[in-house]
């Protein structure tokens, strides 16, 4: 979707923005949701050697886990984990496409960074979430209005950046 819609993007001396929702379940380091296989964290952490071939291999090794049945085993998030992968792949493709899009000539750059909204009160949390809509779109808004803040590839809940 991204790649598709660079080339619609209008130019601004300010940058045009792409802010990715997310999870904080998606972090390569959580706490308690956390990629086990310290060799793919690594791999993942890197972002000099991180490729969508990566990122799409580690999701197919996922895929093919699950099929087996050995997914349990695989050292992958044990919470939520289809949700905390598929946030994981958002995650870490938005610190690819930085990089990718760092190369872009003034007037033309592209800034994308994604964000945690929280566990917001919707149908997706069954109404039980602790935020509300607008204080969850917060940080998404803000991101996307950063005046003369050239900030890329960063994770961000509650307009603080985060570690992934």
């Amino acid at each position: 979707m991204i790649k598709a819609l660079i080339p619609l993007m209008r130019p601004s001396a300010s940058g045009a923005r792409i802010v990715n929702v997310s999870s904080r379940l998606g972090r390569l380091n959580g706490r308690r949701n956390r990629i086990g296989n310290l060799s793919l964290r690594q791999q993942l952490e890197d972002d000099g050697s991180l490729s969508e071939e990566l990122i799409d291999q580690t999701v197919a090794t996922f895929l093919e886990q699950v099929n087996d049945g050995s997914w349990t085993s695989g050292g992958w998030p044990q919470v939520f984990t289809d949700y905390s992968l598929s946030k994981l792949a958002v995650n870490t493709y938005t610190r690819l496409m930085s990089r990718v899009l760092s190369g872009r000539p003034e007037g033309q750059k592209i800034y994308i960074n994604c964000y945690c909204p929280g566990w917001v009160k919707t149908a997706m949390t069954g109404w039980a979430g602790h935020t509300s809509p607008e204080e969850g779109a917060d940080t998404a808004v803000w991101l996307a209005l950063l005046p003369e803040q050239f900030v890329s590839g960063k994770f961000f809940a509650e307009r603080r950046e985060i570690n992934y």
